[in-house]
């Protein structure tokens, strides 16, 4: 989320033209947040954007110091095909007004 409110000039532009929302401030959060995280799948400032930061080479993390006695942090994983189809059924990530799609619709 952090991202999207970095670059709050290409989210607004794009809310502009595809969803018609003008005044984002007159946007209840339910309504914005959701639309705002699709923005990357159109075709429009946002994804543009996310395609020049994922081409800019990122420094590699610090990882921060483990005190003893203190457990491994969970691995993480990814999300199984059945986990992203049940997150489009639900209304934040669902298909939404004439985009048929769920935000993880893929092929």
């Amino acid at each position: 989320m952090g991202w999207f409110f970095e670059h709050l000039d290409d989210v607004l532009s794009d809310m502009s033209v595809f969803h018609r929302v003008d005044e984002l401030d007159q946007l209840p959060a339910a309504v914005f947040l959701p639309r705002m995280v699709r923005l990357a799948l159109y075709d429009g400032a946002v994804r543009h954007a996310m395609r020049r930061a994922a081409e800019r080479p990122q420094p590699a993390p610090t990882p921060a110091p483990q005190q003893s006695g203190q457990a491994e942090p969970a691995p993480v994983r990814a999300h199984t095909a059945d986990e992203l189809k049940a997150l489009n059924q639900t209304r934040e990530y669902g298909p939404l007004g004439v985009n048929q799609a769920g935000v993880f619709d893929f092929g």
